[in-house]
């Protein structure tokens, strides 16, 4: 999102709502750093697309941003979600290929999902890629969702960022705009708005919508579920009692059908195999394995495997939506 000038103030998502023109989702704070308030004309481009066109703020896709300091008593702090919609001008050129409107989907409940955003902060005009996992809700807005910073090292969501997208990669989806970041850069916590949210203040919106692309789902094999086994036990607080504190931390409809073994290996296997079988194992434990494991390089590596081989998210990821 660029000023007339030329000075980038943050990101935009390019949606398309059946029965509309091609429009873009971005934080009014973004627009009025911009233009200096909710009217005028920005640009809008694709980094190294050799593409941009103007843009202008549509009035009733406005929603401003939180006051700053504490908020009076009973402020409707809810109408302050930082949010604006622009439509694109007349005679836009025409997209470059690939680069056609993103497809949105309901945040729903919080569930430690990791998701990907991509902002444009000082000294990146191409872009950097921050990692999160959604947290659960709060900040200076009650209807944002905090997203909390995965990586000790790499880049986190900070000034540049706002109004980038919040991808989920296992559904496909946008679920959310980002919207703020704590200023203290160490602690790693942003907030974005929600797309249910984004359609309650702009319903024209919903028409961008679509449900999550079925994923096909097959059963791990042996040699899988023996590598994430293997990995469960690098992670320390559940190797060190062959995951027995990782199978108590388990729902007890799943834990129940764990069969026991005396091989720490084999244990895990089994316990893998079971999370596997039933319907809402893989969510399960890769809760567990996030609660227990933290933020640690082996937990990290564990989940990122149980992604890998498991139908992770697909059972109840709609649920709150």
């Amino acid at each position: 999102m660029l000023s007339p000038d030329g000075a980038l103030w943050g990101a935009g998502v390019l949606v398309a709502p059946r029965g509309t023109t091609a429009h873009v989702l971005t934080c009014a704070h973004v627009v009025t750093a911009a233009l200096g308030g909710p009217c005028g004309e920005l640009v809008v481009d694709l980094p190294g697309r050799a593409w941009s066109a103007p843009a202008r703020p549509l009035a009733e896709g406005w929603s401003p941003t939180p006051p700053p300091g504490e908020p009076a008593p009973g402020a409707a702090l809810a109408d302050s979600g930082d949010f604006a919609v622009l439509v694109l001008g007349a005679g836009h050129p025409h997209l470059p290929r690939g680069c056609g409107p993103l497809p949105l989907a309901p945040c729903g409940i919080p569930d430690d999902r990791r998701v990907a955003v991509i902002g444009y902060p000082r000294g990146a005009p191409a872009g950097l890629i921050a990692t999160a996992r959604v947290t659960g809700g709060g900040g200076p807005c009650p209807e944002w969702v905090q997203l909390d910073g995965l990586r000790t090292t790499g880049a986190v969501v900070e000034r540049g960022f706002s109004g980038a997208a919040v991808w989920d990669p296992v559904r496909r989806r946008v679920i959310g705009l980002i919207t703020a970041a704590h200023t203290n850069r160490t602690v790693k916590v942003a907030w974005m708005l929600p797309v249910e949210a984004a359609v309650r203040l702009w319903p024209p919106l919903a028409g961008a919508v679509r449900p999550p692309i079925p994923r096909p789902c097959t059963p791990p094999t042996v040699e899988q579920q023996y590598q994430l086994a293997d990995a469960l036990l690098d992670v320390p607080q559940i190797g060190y009692d062959s995951g027995r504190t990782l199978r108590d931390a388990l729902p007890p409809a799943v834990r129940r059908n764990i069969p026991d073994h005396p091989w720490p290996r084999q244990q895990l296997q089994a316990l893998v195999r079971t999370c596997a079988d039933h319907q809402d194992g893989c969510p399960a434990l890769r809760a567990a394995v996030l609660n227990l494991g933290g933020d640690s390089v082996s937990a990290r590596a564990a989940v990122d495997i149980l992604d890998r081989i498991c139908c992770v998210g697909e059972s109840g990821s709609e649920g709150g939506a």
